[in-house]
């Protein structure tokens, strides 16, 4: 695919929707053009295709206001007259018109903030970007239950983000930081052993410049797979290490189903973890099999209810829109299925092939656009009539239909961690395999990684704890936000 732009460049948005209307492969060439003049934005764009030429055109009132303002409403117009030009070759379903950043809601809050309401802010997506009712309404609500957390924030505190790198078997979909335990579970006693020491310096790091803990996450990877007394190990550490008086959330991510047992969920459970994620992704058993997750629906269920026994009473189940071979009524069964035992957290996610990902490598193509908003549209009207809300939000690169990955919340159960962490207003801390410490000041936020191969993480255990150094060095000089 050729593209050349005249006036002005945006190619990442362009690149975007491009890849919606056409294969990579298509013998296609694209040419925009932008110009300002009175108050009044006019994009054209053309399109040849299989010897015949489309042309597109978008024209808006606008007043210039800032560099940043300025680029964002150009993006829009050119991608706009670009999907006028290309919907004359194929009709793509688009409910986010031309709307291409991780965060949509955000446009929501930045419209607040400068004073609309929420519903002028949702008539102002529609206008400006073409966004569906449906989505307007989603986006503002999500901005709305997002802004109640942000503003329980506490200056002075951090989370902890805490990483394993393990899985019993890699799911075709999965980008994550994780190994098969197959290969590299020989290096999990020394893994833990390395992960107790780095809790113990952190501990030190945390004291020294006065901080509290707000959140710990446990993630991964699937950190129930770590056995009885590694998950026991970890966890009288972290009690032992921390001070966790006024901590609000405690997560530990059980995701597989098959890693779980009730001696590991007790444990858990009496060490302070008050929430958990167990994890089917779907409730069709063949689709199960076919992206190498070795358990069942089945299993899930009973692991969900031992969890229950166990004491949990917040538990997340995440579901995905759009797996390989699975129909509208496949994922639609799914959401009525997990709706049969109410978890207080549901996360939908849209596929998305991943360049890390084994999908990648295989003939399955993301399902089409409008078969995903089919499912995404049922998701998001059938839980809202069992009482779920949506509060965090957000999109990726390569994702089906350009669509969404939401977290919905039922009662008072919305996840802190989860929307500090989208909307980067707290410190995190990592530890352990792949996490990434982000550190946020009155300057912005530093980023820094750690190993994320177990066996990488083991040789260079000294390296982490120099990073951890570096973390201390910043946040003594610039403070906790």
């Amino acid at each position: 695919m050729l593209l050349v732009q005249n006036g002005f460049s945006c190619r990442y948005e362009m690149d975007v929707f491009m890849r919606l209307f056409f294969d990579a492969q298509d013998d296609v060439e694209v040419y925009t053009n932008i110009a300002y003049s009175s108050n009044k934005i006019d994009a054209y764009c053309q399109i040849i295709y299989k010897g015949r030429v489309y042309f597109g055109e978008y024209t808006c009132d606008y007043e210039k206001s800032n560099d940043k303002e300025d680029s964002r409403r150009y993006s829009v117009a050119c991608t706009r007259s670009f999907i006028d030009a290309a919907e004359k070759i194929h009709k793509v379903s688009l409910p986010w018109g031309a709307m291409c950043g991780v965060r949509p809601a955000k446009a929501v809050t930045s419209l607040v903030l400068k004073g609309y309401s929420y519903d002028d802010a949702k008539k102002y997506l529609a206008k400006v970007y073409g966004v569906s009712e449906e989505k307007c309404r989603l986006a503002a609500k999500v901005s709305e239950n997002e802004s109640k957390i942000l503003a329980s924030h506490k200056p002075d505190t951090v989370s902890i983000y805490i990483g394993i790198p393990f899985c019993p078997t890699r799911c075709m979909y999965c980008s994550f930081v994780s190994t098969d335990i197959r290969v590299s579970g020989k290096y999990i006693d020394d893994f833990t052993a390395c992960l107790l020491k780095e809790i113990d310096y952190t501990s030190g790091m945390i004291k020294r410049l006065g901080l509290k803990i707000d959140n710990i996450y446990i993630g991964g990877g699937t950190p129930t797979t770590l056995n009885e007394n590694q998950l026991f190990m970890m966890l009288e550490k972290i009690n032992k290490s921390f001070d966790l008086s006024g901590i609000r959330e405690f997560t530990l991510e059980a995701g597989r189903p098959d890693t779980i047992t009730f001696e590991k969920l007790k444990t858990a459970r009496s060490f302070n973890v008050n929430r958990i994620s167990i994890n089917p992704q779907t409730t069709n058993d063949k689709t199960l099999l076919k992206i190498g997750r070795k358990h069942t629906y089945s299993m899930f269920k009973d692991a969900f209810f031992m969890a229950r026994k166990a004491g949990f009473d917040v538990i997340n189940t995440d579901l995905i829109a759009g797996l390989p071979g699975e129909s509208a009524a496949d994922f639609k069964k799914s959401i009525d299925d997990i709706l049969m035992i109410l978890p207080e957290n549901i996360t939908v996610h849209s596929m998305c092939i991943k360049r890390a990902a084994n999908l990648r490598h295989t003939e399955n193509k993301l399902t089409e656009a409008d078969v995903m908003n089919e499912m995404l549209s049922y998701a998001q009207n059938t839980l809202s009539g069992f009482g779920y809300t949506p509060y965090y939000m957000y999109r990726q690169k390569n994702i089906s239909g350009n669509l969404e990955n939401v977290g919905y919340s039922r009662g008072d159960t919305m996840s802190f961690y989860n929307v500090n962490i989208m909307e980067e207003i707290q410190t995190i801390i990592a530890l352990g395999g792949g996490g990434t410490t982000k550190i946020v000041t009155d300057n912005g936020i530093d980023r820094i990684f750690n190993f994320k191969d177990p066996l990488e993480y083991i040789r260079n255990f000294n390296e982490i704890i120099n990073r951890k150094k570096k973390t201390e060095d910043i946040l003594a000089k610039g403070g906790a936000v």
